[in-house]
């Protein structure tokens, strides 16, 4: 717990940080393309990657001089018209080429056909060559988007920090599995919300409440620590807790969701595939933590010690202090940022 909580305070200023190298693409004539792109202000100056669109006889005929973070491109290919139906789904590439190698970067691209239709690609750091379809299948969106959503929540060490929380503050395994679908209703709710534009709440607003909710919780842990005081309504009713808390985490995810944008034919699809998303990678990290318990107890067992596991070491003060420092480290970061 410690080692997660000193991985996760060496980056602080990027809790769950996870904007891919955004990618547009649009047809404005038969012939004629466009590209920009948009790469994420945290990667170091020389370090970013030169863009090219390749195939059907492509040629670059214009270049539009941007900040070091993004560039616009137009491009004269001798490729079909985007009407046509039977068109080839390589005669066009995006090519990425990096001065070194990929920092772990995925890349969302925006392919806008001439006659209105779009395709949104989804690829991880590792493709860098993206082959343009006329269209995308269904099961495709569905597979970009969940994986999407489980790459997120990996990378959000702010939610993961609330649900390890959360997890310990629950009751027995029935106990977790009810505050975790709490959770999930909640954030599932404003999610869907929030990416369909129905009620929205300012980004840099949630980013500094995430951290307070992480904070409410370490609190409670270490006060029944001290004084063994559980009377309080996150011990009682865990579950409505975790929803109340899961309303503001929906935001969060739903900022991240739309960096990375939804496919205007298919918004619904992949805002279910990207929240699947997040219920599995969620479920995979409070699995680990039961797993390490379960570990963490035999090898008690093992020295001669009954009734310690992780839960025990958790609410000890020692080991929840360090969540309560990154998550007010964080609070205060977000606060200061709020102003400047």
């Amino acid at each position: 717990m410690i080692f997660l909580a000193g991985g996760i305070y060496s980056h602080p200023g990027f809790a769950h940080e996870g904007r891919p190298i955004y990618i547009q693409l649009q047809e404005v004539s038969e012939k004629i393309y466009g590209l920009r792109w948009k790469i994420p202000p945290v990667m170091e100056p020389g370090t970013e990657p030169k863009i090219y669109l390749k195939g059907a006889g492509c040629r670059k005929f214009s270049e539009v001089e941007t900040p070091r973070h993004s560039a616009e491109k137009v491009y004269h290919c001798q490729s079909p018209s985007s009407n046509t139906i039977n068109r080839s789904t390589a005669d066009l590439q995006i090519h990425l080429v990096y001065p070194v190698a990929n920092p772990v970067l995925s890349t969302l691209v925006h392919f806008e056909r001439l006659n209105g239709a779009t395709v949104h690609l989804f690829n991880g750091p590792d493709v860098l060559e993206v082959n343009l379809p006329a269209e995308l299948p269904i099961w495709e969106y569905v597979r970009q988007y969940i994986e999407a959503g489980f790459l997120h929540i990996l990378e959000g060490y702010d939610h993961l920090l609330f649900v390890l929380c959360l997890v310990f503050v629950a009751k027995g395994l029935g106990g977790i599995l009810i505050a975790i679908t709490g959770f999930t209703l909640g954030h599932s709710i404003t999610l869907g919300l929030a990416s369909l534009n129905l009620f929205t709440i300012r980004v840099d607003v949630v980013e500094v409440l995430i951290p307070l909710s992480i904070m409410v919780l370490a609190a409670e842990i270490i006060n029944a620590g001290h004084s063994r005081d559980r009377n309080t309504l996150s011990w009682r009713f865990p579950a409505i807790v975790a929803s109340g808390f899961g309303l503001l985490h929906g935001f969060g995810f739903a900022s991240a969701l739309t960096e990375l944008g939804l496919p205007h034919d298919q918004k619904l699809v992949a805002l279910i595939s990207f929240n699947a998303g997040v219920e599995l990678g969620q479920l995979v990290f409070v699995l680990f933590v039961l797993l390490l318990s379960y570990m963490v107890k035999l090898i008690f067992l093992n020295w001669g010690f009954s009734g310690y596991s992780l839960r025990s070491l958790m609410q000890s003060t020692l080991t929840v202090y360090p969540v309560g420092v990154v998550s007010g480290y964080w609070f205060m970061d977000r606060s200061v940022g709020l102003f400047s």
